[in-house]
Protein backbone atom coordinates (compact mmCIF):
# COMPACT_ATOMS: atom_id res chain seq x y z
CA UNK A 1 0.00 0.00 0.00
CA UNK A 2 2.70 2.46 1.07
CA UNK A 3 4.82 1.62 -2.21
CA UNK A 4 1.62 2.22 -4.20
CA UNK A 5 1.31 5.54 -2.58
CA UNK A 6 4.72 6.65 -3.14
CA UNK A 7 4.13 5.78 -6.95
CA UNK A 8 1.09 7.89 -7.51
CA UNK A 9 2.49 11.06 -5.81
CA UNK A 10 6.05 10.43 -7.78
CA UNK A 11 3.68 10.19 -11.31
CA UNK A 12 2.00 13.45 -9.94
CA UNK A 13 4.93 15.56 -8.85
CA UNK A 14 7.83 14.38 -10.65
CA UNK A 15 6.51 14.54 -14.40
CA UNK A 16 9.13 15.40 -16.81
CA UNK A 17 10.23 18.74 -16.91
CA UNK A 18 8.77 19.76 -20.08
CA UNK A 19 5.39 19.32 -18.73
CA UNK A 20 6.19 20.54 -14.90
CA UNK A 21 4.11 23.72 -15.68
CA UNK A 22 1.28 21.81 -16.56
CA UNK A 23 1.04 20.57 -12.57
CA UNK A 24 -1.56 22.93 -10.90
CA UNK A 25 0.14 23.18 -7.53
CA UNK A 26 -3.58 24.42 -6.11
CA UNK A 27 -5.58 21.18 -7.66
CA UNK A 28 -6.98 19.38 -4.52
CA UNK A 29 -5.76 16.10 -5.72
CA UNK A 30 -2.64 17.19 -6.09
CA UNK A 31 -2.69 18.95 -2.38
CA UNK A 32 -3.73 15.69 -0.63
CA UNK A 33 -1.16 14.04 -2.47
CA UNK A 34 1.76 15.94 -1.15
CA UNK A 35 0.39 16.15 2.24
CA UNK A 36 0.07 12.63 2.43
CA UNK A 37 3.54 12.40 1.40
CA UNK A 38 5.05 14.84 4.08
CA UNK A 39 3.28 12.56 6.43
CA UNK A 40 4.93 9.23 5.22
CA UNK A 41 7.91 11.05 5.44
CA UNK A 42 6.87 11.91 9.28
CA UNK A 43 6.45 8.23 9.90
CA UNK A 44 3.01 8.17 9.82
CA UNK A 45 1.25 4.99 8.95
CA UNK A 46 -0.43 4.51 5.22
CA UNK A 47 -4.07 5.26 5.00
CA UNK A 48 -4.58 6.90 8.63
CA UNK A 49 -3.59 10.18 10.37
CA UNK A 50 0.21 11.25 11.64
CA UNK A 51 1.16 9.10 14.41
CA UNK A 52 -1.05 6.48 14.01
CA UNK A 53 0.02 2.31 15.22
CA UNK A 54 -0.77 -0.35 12.57
CA UNK A 55 -3.69 -2.50 14.01
CA UNK A 56 -3.24 -4.60 16.22
CA UNK A 57 -4.01 -8.58 16.62
CA UNK A 58 -7.09 -9.17 19.16
CA UNK A 59 -5.37 -10.76 22.05
CA UNK A 60 -5.15 -14.42 22.67
CA UNK A 61 -5.43 -14.94 26.39
CA UNK A 62 -5.30 -18.86 25.60
CA UNK A 63 -2.33 -19.04 23.50
CA UNK A 64 -0.77 -15.88 26.36
CA UNK A 65 -1.29 -19.24 28.74
CA UNK A 66 0.50 -21.77 26.83
CA UNK A 67 3.51 -19.96 26.20
CA UNK A 68 4.20 -19.39 29.88
CA UNK A 69 6.54 -21.35 31.70
CA UNK A 70 4.71 -24.57 33.32
CA UNK A 71 2.21 -23.64 36.26
CA UNK A 72 2.67 -24.64 39.81
CA UNK A 73 -0.63 -26.41 40.77
CA UNK A 74 -1.96 -24.48 43.98
CA UNK A 75 -3.31 -26.81 46.45
CA UNK A 76 -6.41 -25.93 48.66
CA UNK A 77 -7.32 -27.13 51.59
CA UNK A 78 -10.56 -29.80 51.50
CA UNK A 79 -12.83 -30.44 53.69
CA UNK A 80 -12.66 -33.00 56.05
CA UNK A 81 -14.83 -35.97 56.91
CA UNK A 82 -16.01 -39.12 54.88
CA UNK A 83 -19.28 -39.55 52.95
CA UNK A 84 -20.86 -43.36 53.20
CA UNK A 85 -23.76 -44.03 51.46
CA UNK A 86 -25.29 -47.77 49.99
CA UNK A 87 -21.75 -49.51 50.98
CA UNK A 88 -19.46 -46.63 49.50
CA UNK A 89 -17.38 -44.84 51.45
CA UNK A 90 -15.50 -41.37 49.92
CA UNK A 91 -13.37 -39.40 51.84
CA UNK A 92 -11.66 -35.66 49.85
CA UNK A 93 -7.83 -35.92 49.82
CA UNK A 94 -6.59 -33.16 47.66
CA UNK A 95 -7.41 -30.58 45.51
CA UNK A 96 -5.41 -28.63 43.44
CA UNK A 97 -5.67 -26.28 40.64
CA UNK A 98 -3.66 -24.93 37.42
CA UNK A 99 -3.78 -23.53 34.35
CA UNK A 100 -2.01 -25.93 32.55
CA UNK A 101 -1.77 -29.87 32.73
CA UNK A 102 1.16 -31.76 30.92
CA UNK A 103 1.63 -34.71 30.33
CA UNK A 104 3.99 -37.03 28.45
CA UNK A 105 3.66 -35.65 25.04
CA UNK A 106 0.92 -33.28 25.33
CA UNK A 107 0.55 -29.78 27.13
CA UNK A 108 -3.64 -28.61 27.41
CA UNK A 109 -3.96 -24.98 28.80
CA UNK A 110 -7.14 -22.99 29.98
CA UNK A 111 -8.12 -19.78 30.88
CA UNK A 112 -10.46 -20.71 33.50
CA UNK A 113 -8.99 -23.00 35.65
CA UNK A 114 -8.33 -27.13 35.71
CA UNK A 115 -9.24 -29.33 38.95
CA UNK A 116 -7.70 -32.27 40.17
CA UNK A 117 -9.81 -34.11 42.53
CA UNK A 118 -8.19 -37.22 44.36
CA UNK A 119 -10.38 -39.24 47.01
CA UNK A 120 -10.46 -42.20 48.80
CA UNK A 121 -13.16 -44.71 47.96
CA UNK A 122 -13.69 -48.29 49.79
CA UNK A 123 -16.86 -50.35 49.39
CA UNK A 124 -18.12 -53.71 50.91
CA UNK A 125 -18.61 -54.97 47.85
CA UNK A 126 -16.90 -55.16 44.59
CA UNK A 127 -18.02 -51.57 42.93
CA UNK A 128 -17.09 -50.16 39.68
CA UNK A 129 -17.75 -46.10 38.64
CA UNK A 130 -18.44 -44.61 35.82
CA UNK A 131 -16.62 -41.38 36.31
CA UNK A 132 -17.26 -40.14 32.94
CA UNK A 133 -20.95 -38.99 34.95
CA UNK A 134 -19.05 -37.44 37.99
CA UNK A 135 -19.82 -33.54 38.09
CA UNK A 136 -18.56 -31.42 40.35
CA UNK A 137 -21.53 -28.56 41.72
CA UNK A 138 -21.43 -25.24 42.82
CA UNK A 139 -25.06 -24.12 43.25
CA UNK A 140 -26.64 -24.92 40.63
CA UNK A 141 -23.78 -25.03 38.35
CA UNK A 142 -22.53 -27.98 37.68
CA UNK A 143 -18.82 -29.03 35.95
CA UNK A 144 -18.30 -32.27 33.93
CA UNK A 145 -15.45 -34.17 34.18
CA UNK A 146 -13.10 -33.13 31.82
CA UNK A 147 -12.36 -35.97 30.01
CA UNK A 148 -9.10 -34.60 27.52
CA UNK A 149 -7.53 -33.41 30.66
CA UNK A 150 -8.24 -36.93 32.23
CA UNK A 151 -6.04 -38.47 30.01
CA UNK A 152 -3.57 -36.30 29.50
CA UNK A 153 -3.13 -35.95 33.25
CA UNK A 154 -3.07 -39.61 33.68
CA UNK A 155 -6.35 -39.40 36.24
CA UNK A 156 -8.09 -42.69 36.63
CA UNK A 157 -10.05 -45.19 34.02
CA UNK A 158 -13.43 -43.41 33.55
CA UNK A 159 -14.59 -46.68 34.37
CA UNK A 160 -12.75 -47.54 38.02
CA UNK A 161 -13.30 -50.73 39.55
CA UNK A 162 -12.88 -51.15 43.72
CA UNK A 163 -12.79 -54.33 45.14
CA UNK A 164 -14.57 -55.37 48.50
CA UNK A 165 -12.21 -54.04 51.64
CA UNK A 166 -9.88 -51.72 49.57
CA UNK A 167 -9.00 -48.53 50.15
CA UNK A 168 -8.13 -46.78 46.29
CA UNK A 169 -7.38 -43.80 45.57
CA UNK A 170 -9.40 -41.88 42.41
CA UNK A 171 -8.05 -39.17 40.62
CA UNK A 172 -10.72 -36.84 38.73
CA UNK A 173 -9.73 -33.63 36.53
CA UNK A 174 -12.44 -30.90 35.93
CA UNK A 175 -12.36 -27.35 34.35
CA UNK A 176 -14.13 -24.94 36.00
CA UNK A 177 -14.67 -21.03 36.09
CA UNK A 178 -11.93 -19.42 39.07
CA UNK A 179 -15.12 -18.60 40.96
CA UNK A 180 -16.26 -21.97 41.90
CA UNK A 181 -12.89 -23.07 43.84
CA UNK A 182 -13.96 -20.43 46.37
CA UNK A 183 -16.47 -22.75 47.52
CA UNK A 184 -19.00 -24.18 48.04
CA UNK A 185 -17.85 -27.52 45.96
CA UNK A 186 -19.36 -30.79 45.95
CA UNK A 187 -18.58 -33.80 43.98
CA UNK A 188 -21.07 -35.81 42.63
CA UNK A 189 -19.99 -39.65 42.19
CA UNK A 190 -22.32 -42.20 40.48
CA UNK A 191 -22.81 -45.24 42.29
CA UNK A 192 -24.86 -48.65 42.47
CA UNK A 193 -28.20 -47.14 43.66
CA UNK A 194 -27.67 -43.07 43.86
CA UNK A 195 -25.21 -40.87 43.91
CA UNK A 196 -23.10 -39.96 46.15
CA UNK A 197 -22.85 -36.30 47.60
CA UNK A 198 -19.38 -35.22 49.05
CA UNK A 199 -18.66 -32.32 50.20
CA UNK A 200 -14.99 -30.38 48.77
CA UNK A 201 -15.21 -27.21 49.92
Amino acid sequence: MRRALWLVVTAALSACPERKGSVDENDPLIRKLKAEQERLAKGGAPGGPQGLSPLKEPPQPLAEVALQPPDMPVPLAVKEGAVTADGVTVEPRRLETAQTISGPKVKLSTTERFVRLVVTVSTTTERSFDLAKATLTRGAEVYELARDVQRVGQGSPLVATVGPGVSQDLVLYFEVPPAAVSGPLRLVLPSTKAPLEVPIL
